[in-house]
């Protein structure tokens, strides 16, 4: 039985080592950070994970070897201080030419995202050695369960085209295929909200 809880900042140090793993040849994370640059990914994983543990929009396994990163895209755009810090403390460690890459590749992504508001799925990984084993299910539970309690149609995108058949059959329905310049062929996901 999968044991599923929130994220908390104790977890840090271990969830973004394993993101690291798990996308070290991801099409998407591989063209903005540079395949297999774990310390990139690392740093880029940290910036994206410490908002969601202060929301409480993050939920891992008990061993910390699954992830799923969750984030309502409201029309608020704005990002706090402490948000901004944490990138610029990014920025620095993965160099300017990774930086552009993120900066395309967030462009192309924003430019074919879904209307706000939505419940995104920022990050759903799981340590490679444990693939296929129903963590990644089980963590997309608890997301499910706020995004249908507020009515809210969750969304995602994909860089990975076996992707697509593991969400379809979680309820991602909607597929909008895009291109990132220079980059890989990527597709939002819509798992429309429940009843």
């Amino acid at each position: 039985m999968v044991q599923v809880r929130e994220a908390t900042a104790e977890d840090t140090d271990a969830l973004t080592a394993m993101v690291a793993a798990a996308f070290s040849s991801e099409a998407g994370w591989g063209y903005m950070l540079g395949p297999g640059n774990v310390d990139a990914m690392r740093a880029f994983a940290r910036a994206l994970l410490i908002p969601k543990i202060r929301r409480r929009t993050a939920w891992v396994t008990d061993d910390c070897l699954a992830l799923a990163m969750w984030e309502l895209r409201s029309t608020d755009l704005s990002v706090d201080e402490d948000h901004e810090s944490l990138w610029a403390e990014c920025r620095t460690e993965i160099g300017e030419e990774a930086w552009r890459r993120i900066a395309n590749y967030d462009a192309a992504v924003n430019a074919a995202a879904p209307a706000r508001p939505y419940w995104y799925l920022e990050v759903l990984a799981t340590h490679p050695d444990v693939q296929g084993r129903g963590r990644a299910t089980a963590l997309l539970h608890p997301g499910f369960e706020v995004a249908d309690a507020n009515g809210w149609d969750s969304w995602l995108e994909t860089s990975v085209p076996r992707n697509k058949a593991y969400y379809e059959a979680r309820g991602f329905t909607e597929s909008r295929e895009f291109d990132v310049p220079g980059g890989p062929t990527t597709w939002w996901m819509c798992r429309p909200s429940g009843p």
